[in-house]
């Protein structure tokens, strides 16, 4: 027997004697257990063993554990007191996902087991804990995207701590920024904090600056309270650094927390502005990247080909733009048409020098669908406004005036069914002006 192999084995005898001092097991039994224990440490101690072993090893520990609680409830009923055998086979569990991260530190999902059973632990695991394993994935795998959101989540939806959550995507963005997917989440957490604020505000009353500001102040004490108990604890989210450039980048975000008083319609912050920001510099940071990685394929002197990895690079970032446009869709407390319109006048304002028109009609179709149908997006059957309605009409027929035929049938078919579906679907045609009215639109087109 190897002296590891002993060493861990040694570790049990406290835990196998509780057990038999209290009736659960049997000296047969705990013979058994630790012959079992045995042969799983001369496995994971010897030099071809495989993760499959560790979790095989954890598989029995747990089937262990589901014995000996049933035991515990059927043998000593009310009677238990807390020993060292309530808590002994869930830290040797513990300790074996330990040692197999540590040996097969590039089996991730391994990792995620391991960061499952500690969260699903409640209470008998503690938040430091979490954040070292989640510190030390981070550190090993700073490129992979699906870990920063998983930690950024965790600290967010679990802990409510949002300047952590905050700061880990500014972190994964500067490791990992060709990654569409952490700017996605970036901006769906900017929005839904600024949703989650609003409400809160709504539901305690505090619609008055003053107001807000007691608010602010009971806030900032708890949280300050809270990280002094994180510091003395040592609970903190240890983030690897990365390069200055995208750090640079990230700094001239503003911050987002209760000191943004006001409401939604005098501050610019509450309507979404800094999610807009994050758009901003991902449409910049992904357009750079993709021309940038697929230069080197291209000849350079050669001016059409060059215009062609342009085009390719605005057809992708405008299929990503409208991956956000449906992420808006989702946050119904925020005015989602002004986060929509800056979308379209980023499409509007920032492509000048590429003729959509000429070179990427689709993409400039779907714009101008987008632009005409924007103030009646969000309008229902309940609370049509004509007004509204005629101006997306009037919209239609200006655009109308400037385009092919071509495009001009194919906006007109997807206008046509947009209001179709809408509202007409949702009518009765008995006695309803508005529904007439529509009908007489869709003829007119």
């Amino acid at each position: 027997m190897s002296s590891k192999t002993r060493y861990y084995l040694e570790q049990c005898i406290p835990e196998v004697n509780d057990l038999v001092d209290l009736g659960l097991f049997t000296k047969k039994e705990v013979s058994l257990i630790m012959k079992k224990r045995t042969d799983f440490e001369h496995r994971l101690n010897s030099r071809g063993s495989s993760i499959n072993d560790y979790i095989k090893y954890i598989n029995y520990e747990n089937s262990v554990e589901s014995l000996r609680k049933k035991r515990v409830k059927r043998v000593l009923q009310n009677s238990k007191k807390n020993t060292i055998s309530d808590w002994s086979v869930q830290q040797r569990i513990a300790y074996i996902y330990q040692r197999g991260c540590n040996k097969f530190p590039n089996e991730l999902k391994f990792w995620a087991m391991y960061l499952k059973y500690l969260k699903t632990r409640g209470n008998q695991t503690s938040y430091k804990k979490i954040q070292k394993v989640y510190n030390e994935l981070l550190r090993l795998h700073p490129t992979n995207v699906e870990v920063w959101i998983s930690c950024a989540k965790y600290e967010y939806e679990v802990h409510a701590n949002f300047k952590s959550c905050r700061l880990l995507f500014q972190n994964a963005l500067r490791f990992n920024p060709q990654a569409f997917k952490l700017w996605y989440e970036y901006i769906k957490f900017e929005l839904s904090f600024i949703t989650k604020l609003i409400n809160r505000r709504k539901v305690m009353g505090l619609l008055s600056e003053r107001e807000q500001e007691l608010d602010m102040l009971k806030q900032t004490s708890t949280e300050s309270s809270e990280e002094n108990g994180s510091k003395n604890e040592d609970a903190t989210v240890y983030i690897p650094t990365a390069g200055d450039v995208m750090k640079d980048k990230l700094n001239q975000l503003p911050e987002a927390d209760m000191n943004m008083l006001g409401n939604d319609e005098t501050n610019p912050a509450l309507r979404g502005d800094i999610a807009l920001t994050i758009f901003d510099m991902c449409m910049k940071t992904l357009g750079d990247y993709y021309i940038n990685k697929y230069k080197g394929y291209y000849d350079i002197s050669d001016s059409v080909t060059l215009k062609e990895l342009k085009l390719e690079t605005t057809s992708t970032l405008f299929e990503k733009s409208m991956e956000l446009i449906s992420l808006f869709d989702n946050f119904k407390d925020l005015h989602r048409d002004y986060l929509i319109n800056h979308v379209l006048e980023y499409w509007k304002n920032e492509h000048e020098n590429i003729l959509l028109k000429d070179d990427l009609p689709e993409l400039n179709d779907g714009i101008i669908f987008l632009d005409i149908t924007l103030n009646i997006r969000y309008m229902q059957v309940e609370s049509l406004d004509v007004d509204q309605l005629q101006l997306s009409v009037k919209k239609y027929f200006a655009y109308k005036s400037k385009l092919d035929e071509s495009s001009i049938k194919k906006v007109k078919e997807k206008y046509s069914e947009f209001i179709r579906d809408r509202f007409i679907t949702k009518m009765s045609s008995e006695n309803n002006e508005s529904y007439h009215l529509l009908e007489t639109i869709t003829k007119k087109l």
